[in-house]
């Protein structure tokens, strides 16, 4: 028998197969076309909560704090306080400014540096990326800004 002839048997003897399963396909279409057809039904209706305080109606709640009542302040650092006052209630709401540059002058060995110091070091500017005791140019913590520069002439003739 030729690969052709076989290869067509195969094929018709497939189709033979799956011809039920075809059936029970378009049958099961049928069924879930109606069931989305259908309309909704809604269900009994559920039980009534349980009543308040016998015959008392709830009390009104306190005025809250508005943009009239709030004051700013900033540390010089790297904390903005949001503060309301309203008579005797007080909130404050204090802001860190993580990573805000700031200058700290002269690297110094053991200093705990944050994300956003600035410090000089061998004659060059450096950043600080995350938090870090370690030397600039030494931790992947620092970020070199501004590079040493070659030393100039002496001044004399």
């Amino acid at each position: 028998m030729s690969p052709e002839a076989l290869a067509e048997i195969l094929v018709t003897t497939i189709k033979a197969a799956l011809a039920p399963v075809r059936a029970d396909l378009a049958r099961l279409e049928g069924v879930v076309s109606a069931l989305e057809a259908r309309p909704l039904v809604p269900g009994p209706p559920g039980r009534d909560g349980r009543d308040g305080a016998a015959g008392a109606a709830g009390a009104d709640g306190a005025d809250g704090l508005g943009f009239d009542d709030v004051a700013a302040s900033f540390d010089g650092d790297r904390t903005l306080a949001l503060t309301f006052t309203k008579g005797a209630q007080v909130k404050t709401f204090p802001i860190v400014l993580d990573g805000l540059p700031r200058h700290q002058g002269i690297y110094t060995a053991g200093a705990a540096y944050v994300p956003g110091d600035l410090v000089t070091f061998g004659g060059s500017m450096w950043i600080c990326r995350m938090p870090t005791g370690a030397k600039p140019g030494e931790h992947p913590a620092w970020q070199l800004i501004v590079k040493r520069g070659r030393d100039g002439r002496d001044g004399k003739a």
